[in-house]
């Protein structure tokens, strides 16, 4: 009898420890993008490092339609971490463009990961040659509401260009790729990581050629944006470096979530030390996520986790990160 009452005492202990153990484990919610890029498998092996190598968290990934709703969700509080393109999280935490009078200034950055390009696509015999020669053209911008069709219009409006004055196409990047084939577009502007599955479709089955952003005024009057060259050699018929508009996918926190200096550390200090478990996920992440660049391209304040996490890697952080 005192042996049962001794067993059954121990499940009890065991029970309790173990509901506490629950209780005290605090969840994490990451933000993505679609489940057919390289935002969600990132995204999701992260979250599976988090689990294997920080006490105290259980981490999952949530596929999102990407920038504009992981924007809305951490101002809500309803995801802990989140990706955005950093010229959309830029507007959202100055209070610019569509988030004049609703600013979202509890965002706070983590880190940087891939970077994603504003590739502009035409046919090789088109006689587009510039930017401002898509007036009166189809071209593809994007999908309604997308960070990418932001980017489109931001590039078309600079030089002088609206939706007025070319004939916009609101599609799919898949869509726009077939689109270009089969002439019903005259050329597209994607937003989109080097090589993607898309655009290696359209470049090894059809003859394109790249438009370039080279003003050096777009960039300054769009500071996220930065100048970079598509290699030649990267795509098909690319045989010349091609000045373009690239901005980088951030992840954020937010002061929404509630997590402490202690808490965002450790979850960076256990992501940092087993990165290749996670950036292995696609070869754009692989490449352009690197502890030594994470805080490059930031343009919203760190979180002081972060902030003591990369001071102790020896990391340079601007003045305009700290807050």
């Amino acid at each position: 009898m005192q042996r049962k009452i001794a067993l059954l005492t121990g499940l009890l202990i065991l029970t309790v420890f173990s509901a506490t153990a629950l209780a005290a484990e605090k969840r994490i919610s990451i933000g993505t993008a679609g489940t057919a890029g390289a935002l969600y498998p990132m995204g999701v092996a992260m979250a599976e490092t988090i689990n294997r190598h920080v006490p105290g968290f259980k981490a999952s990934a949530e596929a999102s339609s990407a920038s504009l709703e992981n924007i809305r969700n951490l101002a809500a509080g309803d995801v802990d971490w989140a990706i955005s393109q950093n010229e959309v999280s830029f507007l959202a935490y100055s209070g610019k463009g569509k988030y004049e009078g609703r600013a979202v200034n509890s965002l706070r950055s983590l880190f940087g990961t891939l970077i994603s390009w504003a590739q502009i696509f035409a046919p090789l015999d088109s006689p587009v040659k510039s930017v401002k020669d898509l007036k009166g053209k189809r071209v593809g911008v994007g999908a309604p509401g997308s960070g990418g069709e932001r980017t489109a219009a931001k590039i078309l409006g600079y030089f002088g260009l609206d939706y007025k004055s070319i004939k916009p196409e609101f599609m799919s990047n898949t869509e726009m790729v077939a689109a270009l084939k089969d002439g019903t577009l005259d050329a597209f502007i994607v937003t989109h990581p080097l090589k993607s599955a898309a655009l290696m479709d359209l470049t090894s089955s059809f003859k394109t050629k790249m438009i370039p952003v080279a003003d050096q005024g777009f960039y300054e009057k769009f500071p996220y944006f930065t100048k970079r060259d598509v290699p030649a050699g990267t795509y098909k018929n690319i045989n010349a470096a091609v000045p373009t508009p690239t901005s980088r996918i951030v992840m954020y926190t937010s002061t929404k979530a509630n997590l402490s200096e202690a808490q965002v550390y450790a979850m960076l200090k256990g992501l940092w030390e087993n990165a290749d478990e996670w950036v292995s996920t696609h070869p754009a992440v692989k490449r352009y996520t690197t502890l030594a660049d994470a805080v490059k391209s930031l343009n919203i304040p760190l979180h002081p986790g972060a902030v003591k996490y990369y001071r102790e890697k020896g990391l340079k952080i601007p003045e305009k990160l700290l807050k």
